[in-house]
């Protein structure tokens, strides 16, 4: 016969709920746009719910534009997901979209779940792609064109004349895969594509501040050579 004393029973009882409270899964938090004060209590959240905290500071795909969980397919814990959710909603991050997919260059494939959350106000805002499709103009050269970046990927070069040859060279497609990196691909080739580096950047006139997005040539553009594009918005 196997006695059971009571300290025994209560260690075993103990074991049994700390168990129930642990998840196998690992949850990553995306916290690149994220204030240290709100990603630190989004992280004790999650750890105190027994969960694998993993945060970092990498670019998000720019195919996620609103709050997004990623999850490998195949969980241990099926209530992972849900609980992550809710976690995430609790702090004032509502989920627009959840998907077992692969993203950009991110993909799960073990026992994972990834949280994008966007800031709770503008200020730490990442610039998505909607935020480039805007009418730049030249600006810091004595060329004057403007590029019109539209939201169904398609550019186009307006302003000076332009030699024969290069016509070709005024319409095509515009990229943005990864941050901070703009590429300009017309329709005459990928061969002909030219990138431009993204900066955000406050400048001051006699009026007010303006908030600009400034595109910078990576290499010489053959139209516009070494120009940079600019688009702003007063504050």
């Amino acid at each position: 016969m196997i006695k059971i004393t009571k300290t025994q029973l209560l260690m075993c009882t103990l074991s049994t709920m700390l168990l129930g409270c642990t998840h196998t899964t690992t949850v990553h938090v995306f916290g690149k746009y994220l204030p240290d004060n709100e990603l630190s209590k989004l992280q004790s959240a999650l750890n105190e719910q027994g969960f694998e905290v993993e945060t970092n500071s990498l670019d998000f795909p720019t195919s996620i534009s609103q709050n997004t969980i990623l999850h490998s397919l195949m969980l241990r814990d099926s209530s992972a997901l849900e609980s992550v959710k809710s976690i995430a909603m609790e702090h004032g991050f509502k989920i627009a979209d959840i998907q077992g997919l692969k993203e950009g260059n991110h993909w799960y494939t073990k026992d994972a779940i990834a949280i994008y959350p966007f800031p709770k106000n503008s200020e730490n805002a990442p610039l998505l792609k909607q935020d480039l499709a805007q009418q730049f103009s030249t600006a810091e050269c004595d060329l004057s064109f403007q590029l019109k970046l539209s939201r169904n990927g398609a550019y186009e070069i307006l302003g000076s004349p332009v030699s024969e040859d290069n016509k070709r060279l005024l319409t095509g497609t515009w990229h943005y895969v990864q941050y901070p990196y703009l590429e300009l691909r017309p329709y005459k080739g990928i061969s002909w594509s030219r990138y431009f580096e993204i900066h955000q950047l406050i400048k001051q006139d006699k009026v007010s501040q303006i908030e600009v997005i400034q595109l910078r040539p990576v290499e010489k553009h053959h139209i516009t050579q070494n120009c940079f594009y600019e688009y702003g918005v007063r504050m």
